[in-house]
Order: structure tokens, then C-alpha cells, then sequence
């Protein structure tokens, strides 16, 4: 008659079998692929998100600068252009000045918008200011 081989008649022997070692690694495995996949997506949109910041920071930079210029006549021919390779390399700043109104009159003012396109982004970051001429 033939007998169970049974862990408590192996005496000593104790371990995993290679069936379940098998099983441990398949699921490590697969742990270890969705935090790679996680980890990568969550660098991804950091990225993105220091990207956007940094458009943000040169367009609030630019309307501060067009907010301190000194002269309001020569807004449109100073800054209504588009810039190449602004503020870092491979991006655009696109600035559009409209006056409204006419010189001297009571409803005299510019719209300025300061767009800056970067690369890595899928949209733009866009500022937008009134500046209203004083007498």
C-alpha cells in the first residue's frame, strides 16, 4: 500500500515548492509592471506641469513688463510681435496689442495678450491685460 508523502513525513524537508515559487514571481511581476507604469505617468505630468509653470511665469513676467512701460502711444510698435526662441529655446512669445478708442478720446485703451508656446505643451498659456492710456 502506498503512502502520502506528506510535510509532516518528510521530516526536515521544509521549503517552497516550484509551483508556488512560480506563483510569487508572476504576481511580483506584475506589481512591479503597474508601479512602473504609474511612476511613468506620474513623471510625465510633472513634467508637463513644470513646463506650464514656467510658461506662466515668462507670460507674467512679459505683462509686467508692459505694464511698467513708460510710454502707452508706443505700445503697438514695441511690443506687438512674435518672439522666437523666448524666453527658452524651441519656444514663441507671441504678444498682440489692440487699441481701442482713438488717441485723445475718453474710451482709449489697449488689450495686450502675451501667449506663450512651448514645445512639450499640447496648449498655450495665455495672458491678457487692458491698459488704459492716461492724460
Amino acid at each position: 500500500m502506498k503512502t502520502k508523502n506528506t510535510r509532516a513525513q518528510r521530516g526536515s524537508r521544509s521549503g517552497f515548492t516550484l509551483l508556488e515559487v512560480a506563483i510569487a514571481v508572476s504576481i511580483m511581476s506584475g506589481v512591479l509592471l503597474v508601479l512602473a507604469t504609474t511612476t511613468g505617468r506620474f513623471m510625465h505630468t510633472v513634467t508637463l506641469d513644470q513646463v506650464r509653470t514656467q510658461a506662466n511665469v515668462a507670460a507674467d513676467a512679459h505683462i509686467a513688463h508692459i505694464r511698467l512701460w513708460p510710454s502707452y502711444d508706443s505700445l503697438g510698435t514695441f511690443f506687438d510681435r512674435t518672439d522666437a526662441n523666448t524666453p527658452l529655446p524651441g519656444w514663441t512669445r507671441r504678444t498682440t496689442v489692440t487699441q481701442f478708442g482713438g488717441s485723445g478720446q475718453a474710451t482709449d485703451f489697449s488689450r495686450v495678450t502675451v501667449e506663450v508656446i512651448a514645445p512639450t505643451l499640447n496648449d498655450t498659456v495665455q495672458r491678457t491685460i487692458t491698459v488704459a492710456a492716461t492724460r
